[in-house]
């Protein structure tokens, strides 16, 4: 979920250091299991601890699925249907997604909004195949944002119960210009990004129900960039060449300003945010494209952590790959290796007490 206003973000970018006093976070990190599955890719997670994502089937197709914090169950998709992806779920427990059946015309896409509550149900979001939707996040008056694929080209959309499909467009940056949101916020405030096709994207930002895809900080469409997730303050996260040399890096944008998570890239070459929630934590991921090094980070209290190196057990996964989202209670969900190519997804439990660690532990 992406959540409440962060009033001091900016001060603690700047600082670059731990608040005085402010102990390393702690984690418990465990699997999300589904027997049989070839692979789990874990997308959101709410204040209840409910988890949305997909998993590989043993024919290897995708089913979108919901974590309960007990057991995994298969969301229901339409018969017409042979796979299904689950992006987002609200406090509320409505979760979206979308299934699709590839035929000999290209892909048939139909937009879904289920209920935890009732998980082998859903209801159809804008079924025009002229519009293949593409849900990215739902907030908690749920309202949904994403992509919209029209002849092969992508223009961002938001959908309500009492609105309807509403096509936001793109912004007026030439005839090949595409754009998508990537995230919402109670408020209404948008997040997302435009590219010119086959181009580097830059980060966006518009508001429910008014037209428009603005810029969402100085220099983004002079180089590549994209914001990921938002709180309820309008504090969103992403990426940003800042330094204009080729390597994006995770940033804050606060208004109209990016600035650097500093030490998020742990070493590594470029990354992302993805997730902020009430506290200021900031999850994301740091990556070597040339040397295939990965590493999920935890940015708390101005200091950026490896997020495995502050877990009680790597339960079973060597390194991981991208910590997705994160809930106010600070619970972190994401994905990791779990074998030479399989993904498996976690989630990680914020200790309080350190006694339960053993002398080794890395933190």
């Amino acid at each position: 979920m992406h959540l409440r206003p962060v009033l001091f973000i900016l001060a603690a970018l700047s600082a670059g250091s731990a608040t005085a006093g402010s102990p390393a976070p702690h984690y418990h990190l465990a699997p999300i299991t589904i027997p049989g599955a070839n692979g789990v890719y874990v997308a959101d997670i709410n204040e209840a601890g409910q988890a949305v994502g997909y998993y590989v089937d043993a024919d290897f197709a995708n089913q979108a699925f919901l974590f309960d914090g007990q057991q995994v169950i298969t969301l229901a998709r339409p018969a017409g249907r042979d796979e299904a992806m689950a992006t987002a779920i609200n406090d509320l427990g409505q979760i979206v997604g979308y299934a699709t059946t590839i035929t000999d015309d290209g892909a048939q896409t139909t937009a879904l909004l289920w209920d935890a509550a009732q998980p082998d149900s859903y209801v159809v979001i804008g079924d025009d195949q002229a519009n293949k939707l593409d849900p990215a996040d739902i907030n908690n008056a749920g309202v949904v944002v994403g992509l919209a694929s029209q002849d092969g080209a992508f223009r961002a959309f938001s959908w309500s119960a009492a609105g309807g499909l509403v096509d936001d467009g793109v912004p007026p940056n030439g005839p090949d210009t595409q754009a998508y949101w990537s995230a919402i916020n109670d408020a209404g405030t948008i997040v997302g990004g435009w590219n010119a096709i086959f181009a580097a994207s830059h980060a966006t930002t518009g508001t429910f129900g008014m037209p428009g895809i603005l810029p969402i900080a100085a220099g983004v469409d002079d180089v590549a960039s994209m914001a990921h997730g938002i709180d309820e303050g309008g504090t969103a996260v992403g990426e940003m060449d800042i330094a204009s040399d080729g390597h994006a890096v995770p940033v804050v944008f606060q208004g109209g300003i990016a600035t650097e998570i500093p030490g998020a890239l742990l070493g590594l070459s470029t990354g992302a945010a993805y997730g902020i929630n009430a506290t200021g934590t900031i999850v994301g991921r740091a990556q070597d494209f040339a040397t295939l090094s990965f590493k999920a980070f935890v940015y708390a209290d101005g200091v950026a952590y490896d997020l495995l190196a502050q877990c009680d057990d790597d339960a079973g996964f060597p390194y991981l790959l991208k910590a997705a989202a994160i809930n106010d209670h600070g619970v972190i969900v994401g994905v990791g290796r779990v074998g030479d190519f399989e993904v498996g997804s976690f989630i990680a439990t914020p200790i309080g007490d350190d006694s339960i660690f053993d002398d080794g532990f890395d933190g």
